[in-house]
């Protein structure tokens, strides 16, 4: 704003400034921005030390809910007697908070395993935490990975971020629905359905043991209906390919069936969708013309981001991490690459060239995560994003990759190498151009192309890309922010439902 203000009062000065005076302005700015972070961060901290001794009852009450700037600030729970004395009252209607209404969520009991027609049927595949004492750390390292510090020049204390998996999407939304604010134990108030079928692991054609039936799974939803299955939600925690699905989960309209009809009508998220993976893109590829893979088919089905290491973080934990981020501050690496060397053909084309490419050039680092493939490799890639103004995104094993949310989240400018990729999350990301470089293919001097890209074009996208920091944010359960990437899925989700 300052910048903006000083820029104005000098639009009709006759005289350009020099650059001594632009020097000295620019690095006012600098000072400014760094005074006004800290400010953040100091406060953020205080704000975390007083919760610890209950200062925050005072300041919020007992609902638990106070706003702060952008977030979402929570407060110690009540007692266990007031929030039994809360359990007994009736259910209030969904909340409006400005012209947004946020749904009111129904969360299905549904058993991990069922026995249907004497088959064995599995409706989650990983319950590891669902034996965890809700509310503890343990239940939160469970679902959302250990802690980790990083430090930023801004930040008086080193910042605690996670290291979380990359397809640990079921169980953040099963567990964040479960123990929701506005969840509701009447379904006739629900405005959104939660179906808690969680396939994590491989499904591959010659192994399709333990899928559930598409009518084994309607028998168990009792309020699935014609008129309200637009209304009941249920997720891939991968990007749905074929082989990461139960074939109930790709049911479509045109199925003989009533029961895959029915379910064919709800909706579904996946970390990709027949949008940004749709089949006519990869004919090239012999695991799909062989059907050993096949791109998303579920119909109705919407992509959403991968969660990654701002996600699972209390509210002062995030606002300290991102006032820290907001800073100026000097990188060490012009490009970073960091990936594996695995994946479809054109996958492992496009890191090929790239890091041939990267290899010849001194402003260029390769973090290899080869022999790393089933790690969550946070600490390597945040490091690494942190340090580096662009960050290299070739296609994984499908168009997207996790490492595209961790390079926003740090400042680190995404560089796309397929049209497919700027087709993700768009309930998250609305315009790609406006937060990352996408080109179409691998040029021929990568390093070429980046270094014609302005300083003031450098600015604008860190600064949309933390803009963007809270709607890639996965919050605590119970403590859900507004418009996190959750409350982002269930608000869009109604207004398609509506």
């Amino acid at each position: 704003l300052a910048q903006a203000s000083v820029t104005q009062q000098l639009a009709g000065r006759p005289e350009p400034l020099g650059g001594s005076a632009m020097s000295t302005l620019r690095a006012l700015f600098v000072s400014l921005a760094a005074i006004v972070a800290r400010a953040h961060i100091e406060g953020a901290v205080r704000r975390e030390q007083a919760s610890s001794i209950g200062r925050d009852e005072l300041e919020c009450g007992h609902s638990g809910e106070c706003f702060s700037s952008w977030m979402q600030v929570h407060a110690r729970p009540a007692p266990v007697a007031k929030q039994a004395e809360a359990a007994a009252l009736p259910t209030s209607p969904s909340k409006e908070v400005g012209t947004k209404r946020l749904p009111k969520i129904y969360v299905y009991d549904l058993p991990a395993e069922v026995t249907f027609n004497g088959e064995e049927m599995v409706f989650r595949d990983n319950t590891t935490c669902e034996a965890m004492a809700t509310g503890t750390e343990e239940d939160d390292t469970c679902v959302f990975g250990p802690h980790f510090n990083v430090s930023l020049a801004a930040s008086p204390a080193p910042l605690a971020v996670r290291d979380v998996d990359q397809y640990q999407l079921g169980e953040i939304l099963l567990f964040s629905l479960q123990r929701h604010p506005r969840r509701t134990h009447d379904p006739s108030e629900a405005d959104l359905f939660f179906i808690p079928v969680i396939q994590k692991q491989g499904r591959f054609p010659w192994n399709q043991q333990g899928c559930y039936s598409a009518e084994a799974l309607v028998q168990h939803l009792p309020h699935l209906r014609a008129e309200n299955a637009k209304r009941h939600i249920w997720i891939n925690p991968r990007a749905a390919w074929s082989h990461f699905t139960c074939p109930a989960f790709d049911s479509q309209p045109s199925d003989p069936h009533p029961d895959n009809q029915l379910l064919a009508a709800t909706t579904k998220v996946a970390l990709e969708d027949a949008v940004s993976a749709p089949r006519e893109a990869f004919l090239d590829d012999w695991e799909v013309m062989y059907n050993v893979r096949t791109p998303p088919m579920a119909s109705n089905l919407h992509s959403i981001p991968y969660p990654s290491f701002t996600s699972g973080l209390e509210a002062a934990q995030l606002e300290a991490f991102r006032a820290a981020s907001a800073v100026p501050r000097t990188r060490q690496n012009f490009v970073a690459a960091m990936w594996g060397m695995h994946g479809p053909s054109r996958s492992m084309d496009q890191r090929t060239e790239l890091q041939l490419q990267c290899n010849k050039s001194s402003d260029c680092i390769v973090l290899s995560l080869d022999g790393l493939r089933y790690e969550t490799n946070s600490e390597v890639v945040v490091f690494g994003s942190l340090d580096a103004t662009f960050c290299l995104q070739p296609e994984g094993d499908t168009p997207s990759r996790k490492g595209m949310v961790d390079s926003i989240l740090t400042g680190c400018i995404p560089v796309l190498f397929s049209p497919l990729q700027t087709k993700l999350w768009p309930w998250h990301i609305e315009r790609w151009e406006d937060i990352a470089i996408a080109m179409d293919g691998v040029p021929s001097d990568i390093m070429g192309r980046l270094s014609q890209v302005s300083t003031d074009e450098i600015e604008r996208l860190r600064t949309n890309m933390l803009a963007v920091l809270p709607r890639l944010s996965y919050s605590l359960p119970e403590k859900p922010r507004p418009e996190d990437s959750l409350e982002t899925t269930l608000a869009a989700i109604l207004k398609l439902a509506q």
